[in-house]
């Protein structure tokens, strides 16, 4: 049955004339969704409608917190129909979709519990007879572009601290996973917040060009490309209104010949391959010390042609298609670029004429630091291995990117895994785990060319949502 989508402002629905389709990319016969194409009317009636809504938002912290409890025990329960849907209109595996939605289901109640934490500072001025007051107040009107690829994860990360932290949100998904956007806020609404707390724009890359530079914002958060990334932060920079955007990684994960080889390959598997590679935490460069590279490769190679490619609503698949025809040409387009400027793969997909958005892992050998894919994300299943003569060299390799956002080490020595943790130039260091993978009540965010502004999920979100208040106050 195909969805027929329609924005969500100031608490209602708003139909608009269908502008926009998204295929199932495992089955491109098969319409999952309809919507329309938002334009400067909606961004201003979004954003005039999270306006009026700051103000019973910020009546009571309590019944933020319930809310946001209630959203998140709605989305816990609505997690198999959620993961399905996922998996249908993106091509995620329905185990990794259902995974992800309780994960969002969590996020939401851990923010619940932090808006009632809110609290600032107190203590003497150095003038006497007067004190000195921090408070945190809310940032005002937030704007959200999300992505595909955490269809409802990234959207929690956002949404639930700029409730949380008393703001309201006018939200721009990704038009390729409009239909789980739809239901996420469909669960929003449902909630006991004032109309208007959230405000849903649907469309594709003008409409989220019409938030960034028309709506009625004072700050902007950006999940995305390095190229879009770029222009919102520049755009916002012109506004002066705050900007936090999260633009992806190029993640090497170093493997030392101390290491244990075979938790290594797991993890390189599972952060490079897994989620089709669609993830910005993915890894893309493999760094082994030159010991146990020959070992390493094969056991890898054994493993990746193991690998259930197929149908991601089938529990035993273990990679799915990529979202759409676009992201397949541009993957294939970079294993083709590689081989051209002399790429050697070492495992190769097996099914290159493969129907609809379906590719196979792709594993290149003896990746050079100025080849494509050591310097862009190409965000499909494809990494290289890169042979290092020592650690020190396999630190240098994995810093040698213009992204900072993830890198992951394996080793059993104490010693290298804490200096890695205090010199690998990425904003999350992984010992001994792939390098995607992370807690939502943690910081997030990279360094460099990854990451722009204060760090998502966690008690650090409350950088970015709120502004820091200074009172000063003589005595009566």
């Amino acid at each position: 049955m195909t969805l027929t989508l329609s924005c969500h402002i100031g608490g209602a629905s708003r139909s608009l004339p269908s502008a926009l389709e998204q295929r199932n990319p495992s089955s491109l016969d098969e319409v999952v969704a309809v919507l329309p194409d938002a334009g400067n009317p909606e961004i201003a009636d979004a954003s005039a409608a999270a306006r009026a809504a700051l103000a019973p938002l910020g009546a009571g912290i309590e019944r933020r917190a319930e809310a946001l409890d209630q959203i998140g025990a709605a989305i816990a329960a609505d997690r198999t129909d959620l993961a399905r849907l996922i998996a249908r209109e993106t091509g995620k595996t329905v185990s990794d979709a259902e995974g992800e939605v309780l994960r969002a289901a969590r996020i939401f109640r851990f923010f619940g519990g932090e808006a009632l934490r809110v609290v600032g500072e107190r203590f003497a001025s150095v003038r006497p007879g007067v004190t000195v007051e921090v408070s945190y107040l809310p940032l005002g009107v937030i704007g959200a572009i999300t992505p595909w690829n955490f269809p409802v994860a990234i959207p929690a990360w956002k949404i639930a601290p700029a409730i949380a932290y008393g703001n309201a949100v006018v939200w721009k998904p990704s038009e390729h996973a409009s239909a789980v956007a739809s239901r996420l806020m469909d669960i929003i609404a449902g909630s006991d917040l004032p109309a208007g707390t959230v405000n849903m724009v649907l469309g594709g890359r003008a409409a989220g060009e019409a938030l960034t530079a028309e709506g009625d914002l004072d700050g902007l958060s950006f999940t995305g490309s390095e190229a879009t990334g770029q222009a919102v932060a520049l755009a916002c920079a012109r506004r002066r209104i705050r900007v936090q955007a999260e633009m992806g990684g190029v993640n090497g994960l170093i493997v030392l010949a101390d290491a244990n080889l075979d938790a290594a390959v797991d993890g390189a598997l599972n952060g490079a391959f897994f989620a089709a590679g669609q993830r910005c935490t993915a890894t893309s460069r493999i760094i082994v010390e030159r010991e146990v590279a020959k070992a390493f490769a094969a056991k890898l190679v054994e493993r990746m042609a193991a690998l259930r490619v197929g149908d991601p609503l089938d529990p035993a698949t273990q990679i799915g298609p990529l979202v759409s025809m676009r992201q397949k040409s541009s993957v294939q387009a970079a294993v083709t670029a590689m081989v051209k400027t002399g790429g050697s793969p070492l495992q190769t997909g097996r099914r290159d004429d493969a129907p609809a958005c379906f590719v196979d892992p792709v594993l290149f050998d003896d990746l050079a630091v100025d080849d494509l894919l050591a310097r862009e994300e190409v965000f499909g299943p494809v990494a290289g291995l890169m042979v290092a003569r020592n650690y020190d060299d396999a630190l240098d390799t994995l810093n040698a990117v213009r992204f900072g956002l993830c890198g992951g080490i394996y080793t059993s020595s104490l010693k290298q895994a804490e200096h890695f943790k205090l010199n690998a130039r990425v904003g999350m260091a992984m010992v001994n785990l792939p390098t995607a993978g992370v807690d939502y009540h943690a910081p997030f965010g990279g360094t460099k060319a990854s990451s722009l502004g204060p760090r998502e999920q966690g008690r650090a979100a409350r950088d970015f949502f709120t502004v820091t208040r200074t009172a000063y106050q003589a005595a009566i």
